[in-house]
């Protein structure tokens, strides 16, 4: 199970929708919650899985909503918790990653903190350690458009030598040339031992959570400016480099 390194646990706070009165958000701050359960408004039926619930609750289900407040996409990330929880692999902030990436993030978070990481809206969905982890979060993608750093591109199955699509967009097709140049098995998608395989390639801490110095660390394998933060550029240049060594 793969686990965050940083020091401290990962209480959510917050009280603040964009168009309810309350709800409860991820933060790294170690404060008390505010939110009152009165104040929500119940998960609509339509919702899909648990997750699409505790995203009803937390941001009307808004999967790319960026409000200006701090926090991000569909289950409202703090930016200091997305990037802690390897977000940083899919985009720089979570409302620009894909409805699969926000829950595969959420499902890191939910191994560490359990469903109290959303304490309100985690009651209102019925999520639990066993239902949240049960979704696949790529499939969850069929629908999504996604936004930012990880729209719609990077479709195609498992690569051949030199044929990753140059998109600055992650999918199966990035990650399988990925896991081909790690020399992992390739089902296109990346793993906590490929994670672990890419930080041993790079000679950083092979943890299997992606932050900033692992992505530092690949930026500047890749030939990419090192900021730490995986964006378009990145991935834009961790393609054009698979595509040289493959």
């Amino acid at each position: 199970m793969a686990r965050a390194t940083l020091p401290v646990r990962f209480p959510a706070l917050g009280t603040r929708a964009p168009r309810r009165a309350g709800r409860a958000r991820l933060t790294l701050a170690g404060a008390s919650v505010a939110a009152a359960a009165s104040l929500l408004v119940p998960a609509t039926a339509h919702a899909e899985t648990v997750w699409d619930r505790v995203a009803d609750c937390e941001s009307s289900g808004n999967w790319q909503i960026n409000t200006g407040n701090g926090f991000y996409g569909g289950l409202q990330f703090a930016h200091s918790t997305w990037l802690g929880f390897g977000g940083a692999q899919y985009a720089s902030y979570a409302h620009l990653a894909s409805k699969g990436a926000q829950i595969a993030v959420a499902q890191e978070v939910l191994k560490v903190q359990g469903p109290g990481a959303w304490p309100v809206c985690s009651v209102r969905a019925g999520l639990t350690v066993e239902n949240g982890l049960a979704v696949d979060p790529w499939a969850e993608d069929g629908g999504d458009s996604g936004g930012g750093d990880t729209g719609g591109g990077d479709t195609g199955g498992e690569p051949q030598s030199g044929d990753v699509v140059v998109d600055g967009v992650l999918g199966p097709q990035t990650y399988g040339a990925m896991e081909t140049w790690l020399g992992q098995s390739v089902d296109g998608s990346l793993s906590t031992s490929d994670k672990q395989a890419l930080q041993r390639k790079l000679g950083v801490g092979a943890d299997g959570v992606i932050g900033p110095v692992t992505t530092a660390a690949l930026q500047r394998h890749v030939g990419a400016s090192a900021d730490g933060v995986w964006g378009s550029a990145t991935t834009t240049a961790l393609q054009n480099y698979l595509n040289r060594v493959l």
